[in-house]
């Protein structure tokens, strides 16, 4: 056995025998030493880890057995340092402290005497823009000046450190010469050089809040595409993606809020049968919702104080084969991309991949993020020009989409607005490192923007389509077509059955007046049997209906009196030509 006697005097009142550690207690009769345990641990760094919500300081700890064996490094939380509960499950049965309380408090102590030469490291677990000593850092794994570390499926982000002229080339060539329609790649590669701009947009208050989601059926290379695009922020294929709809939704929120001003994917929104419609539904739906409001959810400690919040401060692309029912409000919060069979050249596809794998994308990316640093982040005054640009263009990019289609959802224009400054500094990047020219950088703006105006309307339609009255009304006439429900005549006879089965209200040449409860429980019945849902109560569709000036209202209310075989009955009275244009509209 390895035998150490202790020579410095700094080390008082231990002593480190046979690899042992010892201490020496003075008291009124005399001074004792006693063995505290039978290794010798210390500090060989001290770590502080930076989440991006809280900052934790973490030890590694090494040391010797008695019996000459060298302990491995373990990771111990400075806050679970005293209780010891780490030592069996890290060091194992071997290492043992004596009985009692004092001798786990003298161990204790100890360990932190031994502090001083410890290395100093810094250690991030998340990406993105952080300032650190007054000077701007865009994070990522690979940096060689800091630690940046992700776990699980995140290992795959990395970065570069270098690049050259031909690494922006080939990202050009990806924008001009795209294997894909121009009308999925383009947004996409927007997307992205948007998405390094989180930190600066969220100062300026114009964060962007939705998801853009690539749709096509199984084959239509979607999940590739996705990975071809995420190659800027690391090394990824279609089978690698960082998340997907097996995760959960809280983990898929908790690891967007590390991927900080980087694009993330949520892979493969397909539901194989009605119950998995609607577990994977109701996930889409808490992404979308933490997306599109850039919240995280309130928790509490055990001592109930209230934890830091975490959202989403990554952006996101989520692929499936349909979209998920999730409502107006929800169709709202993403940008829908279309893959069709055949759209994807995949000899050209191969040639793009060849560039991501061998690290064109990433480097590229590198070249943007230090170029927004020389340009932009150089003082706090360059910092606020930038957010003051942003915010310009963006109440631009809104105010002229807005003129554009005056008709559509609010939340449109900001989508609008968001994807054109990434494409506008996508542009203004490549023209001042000499890719491309100021005619073209102004003529592809323009391209972009006519592209762009063209699939939101699109957008604007399917948003529209899911409003709850919109829903409604295309449920009761398929109701009402398969002879489920029945619609009388007003002017039935009084000796007819006024409420045959079937009944839901009556008719006449323009107007379907429904009996509101029973309407709405058909519809809703439908839509169960169907696996969708229809979350609205009655009274809250009455009320959507008459806000989107599709039922007759009065000064008394939503509902209209009538007489109907001899009696005065209230309905909803639903105008016919309105309810045929949004039937005519699908």
């Amino acid at each position: 056995m390895s035998k150490e006697k202790n020579s410095n005097q700094d080390s008082y009142p231990y002593e480190i025998r046979d690899n042992c550690l010892y201490v020496t207690t003075v008291s009124k009769r005399g001074s004792s030493t006693t063995k505290v345990c039978n290794f010798v641990p210390r500090i060989v760094s001290e770590k502080t880890v930076d989440d991006g919500a809280v900052t934790e300081k973490t030890l590694v700890l090494s040391g010797i057995h008695a019996d000459g064996s060298t302990l491995p490094p373990v990771e111990v939380n400075g806050a679970d340092l005293s209780n010891f509960n780490w030592l069996l499950d890290k060091w194992g049965a071997k290492c043992i402290i004596e009985v009692g309380q004092r001798c786990k408090d003298q161990l204790r102590y100890y360990i932190q005497t031994t502090s001083e030469n410890a290395e100093q490291l810094t250690e991030y677990h998340v990406t993105g823009w952080k300032k650190i000593d007054g000077e701007w850092h865009y994070l990522l794994p690979g940096d060689d000046s800091l630690n940046v570390t992700l776990k699980g499926k995140l290992q795959h982000y990395c970065g570069e450190s270098y690049y050259d002229l031909y690494d922006p080339i080939d990202a050009y060539n990806l924008f001009e010469k795209p294997p894909a329609p121009s009308s999925v790649i383009h947004p996409l590669l927007a997307f992205a050089f948007l998405t390094p701009l989180n930190e600066f947009l969220k100062q300026a208050g114009c964060m962007p809040k939705f998801v853009l989601f690539l749709t096509g059926r199984t084959g239509t290379r979607k999940s590739t595409i996705a990975a071809l695009i995420l190659s800027f922020f690391g090394k990824f294929t279609s089978t690698d993606l960082p998340m997907s709809f097996q995760d959960t939704a809280n983990s898929i929120t908790t690891n967007s809020f590390a991927l900080k001003d980087v694009l993330t994917c949520i892979d493969d929104f397909y539901p194989s049968d009605n119950l998995e419609m609607k577990k994977l539904t109701t996930t889409a739906q808490k992404i979308m919702r933490a997306y599109g409001d850039r919240t995280g959810r309130a928790r509490l400690r055990s001592d109930s104080t209230l934890m830091e919040s975490r959202p989403p401060q990554s952006n996101a692309i989520i692929t499936g084969e349909l979209s998920p029912d999730i409502g107006e409000s929800g169709s709202a919060r993403y940008f829908a991309l279309e893959l069709k069979e055949g759209d994807v050249d995949l000899s050209y596809l191969t040639l793009c991949q060849n560039d991501a794998q061998n690290g064109a994308y990433r480097r590229t990316m590198y070249a943007y993020t230090q170029w927004l640093k020389r340009r932009y982040l150089q003082d706090d005054d360059h910092v606020a020009m930038l957010r003051e640009e942003l915010e310009k263009l963006y109440k631009q990019f809104r105010s002229d989409y807005h003129c554009h289609n005056l008709t559509c959802h609010g939340r449109l224009p900001e989508t609008v607005a968001s994807l054109m400054i990434g494409m506008r500094f996508f542009l203004q990047f490549l023209k001042e490192i000499g890719v491309i020219k100021q005619e073209e950088q102004d003529f592809n703006l323009d391209e972009f923007r006519k592209l762009l105006y063209a699939l939101a309307d699109i957008q604007s339609e399917k948003v529209e389509q899911d409003k709850p009255a919109h829903v409604f009304i295309r449920k009761l006439w398929s109701l009402i077509e398969g002879g489920k429900v029945l619609i009388t005549e007003r002017n039935r006879p009084k000796e007819f059955d006024p409420f045959p089965p079937g009944y839901i209200g009556c008719q006449d040449d323009d107007y379907y007046y429904l009996n509101k409860e029973l309407a709405h429980s058909a519809v809703k019945k439908l839509c169960g049997e169907q696996g969708e849902s229809f979350p609205f109560s009655a009274k809250a569709l009455v009320k959507a209906l008459a806000e989107e000036n599709l039922i007759k209202t009065t000064a008394s209310g939503n509902t209209v009196s009538v007489r109907y075989c001899g009696k005065n009955m209230r309905f909803i009275a639903l105008e016919k030509s309105k309810a045929d244009a949004v039937i005519g509209s699908e």
